[in-house]
């Protein structure tokens, strides 16, 4: 019976839309002259995805990728974000830590001229939240700092 109960599968409900959750003067701030959000689905096992991807019209195309995921059980293991192997982790970079929701950290690739990336993932109860964020010409704190603006005003609606 335990071996049955360790393999079940519940995939849990849909997570809301994900770009109304995200202001739209946030975005226009940080994907100027940006088209359409794309939105979409990601599934997977135990798992439903809703993103939002915004991308910049202009010849260096600044984006802004987030997406909820819910968590449900599989595998053995139950619902909860931080409870997910290899979720916040990255094997080929500089993990930091932060302060938001249950656990957060996040990740810089990529060089300013080709395109500075930042990846935050955090986590809230069966929730996770991940942000990317490229832009051109930027520091790397201001990236951080509006990849968790981001993940937090996402978290602000749970």
């Amino acid at each position: 019976m335990w071996q049955g109960w360790r393999n079940v599968t519940v995939d849990p409900p849909a997570p809301a839309a994900v770009c109304p959750l995200v202001r739209t003067e946030v975005i226009d701030r940080l994907v100027p002259a940006h088209g359409p959000p794309q939105v979409g689905e990601q599934n997977a096992p135990g798992l439903r995805t809703i993103y939002c991807l915004v991308k910049s019209e202009q010849s260096r195309a600044t984006y802004l990728w987030v997406s909820l995921g819910r968590f449900g059980r599989h595998e053995g293991r139950g619902p909860r974000c931080v409870d997910r192997d290899g979720l916040q982790t990255v094997f080929n970079g500089r993990n930091h830590r932060l302060a938001l929701g249950d656990s957060a950290v996040y990740f810089l690739a990529g060089d300013a001229a080709t395109g500075r990336r930042v990846n935050f993932s955090t986590c809230l109860g069966t929730y996770g939240v991940v942000v990317a964020y490229e832009a051109y010409d930027t520091a790397d704190a201001p990236m951080v700092e509006s990849a968790a603006a981001v993940a937090q005003e996402v978290l602000s609606w749970l």
